[in-house]
Formats: structure tokens, sequence, C-alpha cells
């Protein structure tokens, strides 16, 4: 028998850290990161708030980040919103280069564009969950969050591989809720990294204070620490955890037994409540397709379950490639926009809004969904 040895809370019972030490690299593109976002903190703050203070509603924004790998999920995220007829107004998008705020302007939405804080950012998707492509991306959703936190503002994150269906900010105003510092919707996954609140860094509101300042402060100089795990949704948890013990920081999780707020868990666990979903019984106010490995599985399963509205031929096009240099400065939704919802079947075995008995399985054995 080995003696009693001091571990970190995230060592797995198979001896393995969930938490990964920062090797040079990580730790060097990180300061370097950090040392731009100091350097223009200033000028970026002055010129944000000008445009949170054009588009704020009741002292709150819905922020979205992306880059042009992902940016047809940007658009659907739109284009499903307001064919529900669901206000964009207050939505601000954070591109991550030159190409996707072009895209989103076309789309009639704001845009905050700084090129020195962004040029870190990959400009392709990632291949992958976990790649470093991803780990990436994760800093820039972690850059605009805190921005806008810092500046006083509550606001709404959402990652773009989510359908809206309802208003959250009616759920989030409610004055039954509750007043928690964050709620954020349940990742569903209880896997040790995740303990102990297993929450979805890709969906979650943040009410302004001193509290959840800080903590997005620290997220902000945790960027190597993200970069080396991969993922940034482990060191948020750890400081939410640690947080709330020392700050007094209340944190809500929107529990995954409840049908207001699924994702990828109910899609590939749950599938009475997708069913539901499918048959009218139930209307959620989002839909998060999570537990994904890359966008081209992302894009299948939103197909099969209705929640697609792009057009083909806006998929993976700049501006310019769109509208053939004939661009309406103001919105073009209409022309990249579909009026119902682009149906697909690819999986006999993943939930769909029609049946695809004919289509392959996706997982061994699979049993047809319908």
């Amino acid at each position: 028998n080995k003696p009693l040895q001091l571990v970190g809370r995230w060592r797995r019972n198979d001896g393995n850290d969930e938490f990964l030490y920062p090797k040079q690299r990580a730790i060097d593109m990180h300061q370097e990161l950090l040392l731009t976002y100091l350097n223009h903190l200033k000028s970026t703050k002055q010129n944000l708030s000008e445009i949170l203070k054009n588009i704020a509603i009741n002292n709150t924004v819905i922020v979205v980040t992306a880059n042009m790998g992902q940016s047809e999920l940007l658009m659907n995220l739109i284009c499903s919103s307001r064919r529900r007829g669901l206000d964009t107004k207050n939505l601000l998008v954070f591109p991550t280069d030159v190409h996707t705020k072009e895209l989103a302007e076309s789309l009639g939405l704001t845009t905050f564009y700084d090129d020195h804080l962004m040029r870190f950012i990959p400009k392709e998707e990632s291949a992958r969950y976990g790649d470093r492509t991803f780990a990436l991306i994760m800093i820039a959703k972690v850059v605009c969050v805190q921005l806008v936190n810092e500046l006083g503002y509550d606001l709404l994150f959402t990652d773009i591989d989510v359908v809206f269906y309802r208003d959250p900010m009616e759920y989030f105003r409610n004055p039954t809720l509750g007043n928690f510092d964050v709620y954020f919707q349940d990742d569903g996954s209880r896997q040790e990294r995740y303990a102990p609140y297993s929450a979805n860094s890709g969906f979650y509101f943040i009410r302004s204070n001193e509290r959840s300042k800080i903590l997005f402060r620290s997220m902000m100089y945790s960027g190597d620490i993200i970069i080396a795990c991969r993922s940034h949704q482990q060191v948020l948890i750890a400081l939410l955890e640690e947080y709330n013990s020392l700050f007094g920081l209340t944190v809500k999780v929107l529990s995954r037994e409840e049908d207001d707020f699924p994702g990828g868990y109910h899609y590939h666990m749950r599938k009475d409540i997708v069913k539901k979903m499918v048959n009218g019984e139930i209307k959620p106010y989002i839909f998060h397709m999570s537990w994904t490995l890359n966008k081209v599985n992302k894009l299948e399963y939103m197909k099969q379950m209705g929640m697609w509205f792009v057009k083909e031929q806006c998929i993976g096009k700049q501006v310019d490639e769109i509208f053939a240099g004939e661009v309406d400065t103001t919105d073009n939704t209409e022309t990249c926009c579909s009026a119902e919802p682009i149906i697909q079947c690819f999986y006999r075995d993943k939930p769909s809004v029609v049946p695809c008995r004919d289509a392959p399985a996706k997982d061994s054995n699979g049993q047809s969904f319908w």
C-alpha cells in the first residue's frame, strides 16, 4: 500500500488531474493578450460604453461572440429569433474578425470589434471540442463578458449554437425568481471537473455587482489555465465555488430535471423531454445544442430538429460573396433567413421533428427516435 498523499481537489480516481499546469507557450500567449488588454483598456471601455448606452434595455444586454468559422450559427440564432418575433435590439455581437463584423452588421446587429483584443483568436471554427482553437475562442468569451460586466450592465451570455423559442429575459426578470448573482444552464454532465455546480458556460445570466465583477476579472487573469485546460468551463466553475465561499457570490443552476432550458444532455440522454418538445407539450425558453463534437454535428442535429433557418447560399460565406457588393447596411435578414425551418434527416437514432427511420444510425445499435 502506498502512503497517503496530498493531491489537488481535481485529481480523478484514475490518478489524472482535470486541471493542467500551463506550459510556457500558454503563459506567454496569455501574458501578451493581457498586456494588450490592459494597455487599451481605458479606450476600449470608453468606446464600448457608448454602444451599451444606446442598446441596453433595463440596463441589460445580450452578449454573443463569433468568428467567421461559426458565422452560420450566428446567423441561425438571429434568423430563428426574428422568425419568432423576438427583439434583438439589445443583442451585442463581439466578432473576432472583420468578416464576421461585416456579416453581423449586414443582419442589422450592433457589433463591438477591437482588433487589438481579437487578433489572437483564430478565424476558423474548432475541428473538435477542446482543441487549441476551441480554447482560444473561450478566451474571447471571457473578454466580452468581463468588459460588459465591468461597465455595470447585467447581461445574458449565450453561445451561438442556441435557439430561442421565447424571450429568456422574461424568465430572468421575473420578480419571483430570487436575486442570485449568477444563473447558469445546467450542463447535465456530472464529471468531476464540473463539480459541484455542473454549470454550462454557454448560457448564463449575470447581475453586475462587486461579487460578479471580481469573478470575471479573475477569469480574465486565468487565461493561461484556460488555454492549458482548453476549456473555460471548469475554470469558471472552480471560481464559482471559491467565490461563493470567499465573497458570498450567489449561484443558481437551472436544473436539468426541468424543461425551461434544455440542451445537449436532453438531446442525447432525455429523449422523453425532447419528444414533448416535438409534440408541442412543452415550450422551453431556449434549446442549446451542446454536447457535440464539432460544428458538423451541430448543424446536422439542428436541421433534424427543425431549428435551422439559414439558407444554403449564405453558409460559410463573407458579405461580399453573399450580396455581390450590393449590401443594405441596415438589415439583410430576408436574403439569408428562411421563412420556415429547413428540415433534413441525418440519423434515425437522434431526436427529430419528422420521422427519420430511413436514415443511418449515429450510435452503434442505435434505435429509431420514432
